[in-house]
């Protein structure tokens, strides 16, 4: 029985450094993929979502753009974002809902940042814009999250991107893969 609990220990001792490999790697790919996670969202911010339309608002005051639109390049099946920047120049605030495009069936708001300095991301209900405001979606920052796209996206292709807002107001706009800036 001594003999087996020799035995036993070598092995454990021999096999540790590969267990270490495995959880270092899974670690790894947590964080990597983590973006792929559904956010578990309290029924409020569901209810915040699914509402659409907001009747109190009507078209004219519609005053939300986006400017600087890009999407970074990816192959199918990997992440990508796209980055753009949101301005309200109207009287109204509203609210970013939802997202879509062509590239993918699964798009999400996302925001990044810094937690005891690990960068994480989470996907977002809704992104409040309020009057006279820009909020700038960028990298390590709010982002439209395109998980998996269906096809490959290569610099200097185009995708369609289309925004939903609480108020009913919808901006679909053709946006170019790669950084414009670089």
């Amino acid at each position: 029985m001594n003999n087996q609990r020799h035995s036993f220990s070598l092995v454990s001792t021999r096999t540790m450094p590969l267990n270490l490999l495995l959880l270092f790697v899974s670690i790894s790919l947590g964080l990597m993929l983590g973006c792929t996670n559904k956010l578990d969202r309290p029924d409020s911010a569901l209810a915040e979502q699914g509402r659409l339309t907001d009747s109190s608002m009507a078209k004219s005051e519609w005053n939300i753009a986006i400017e600087d639109a890009w999407a970074r390049p990816t192959k199918a099946g990997m992440m990508s974002a796209a980055y753009f920047t949101m301005y309200n120049v109207g009287s109204v605030s509203d609210s970013l809902v939802q997202a879509s495009s062509n590239a993918s069936k699964d798009v999400q708001i996302h925001l990044s940042y810094m937690n005891d300095g690990i960068m994480v991301m989470e996907e977002q209900p809704f992104v409040a814009i309020q009057a006279s405001e820009q909020i700038p979606f960028q990298p390590g920052g709010y982002h439209i999250m395109i998980i998996q796209p269906t096809m490959d996206m290569q610099e200097g292709d185009s995708i369609s991107l289309s925004l939903y807002f609480k108020s009913g107001m919808i901006i679909e706009e053709t946006i170019q893969v790669g950084n414009p800036a670089k």
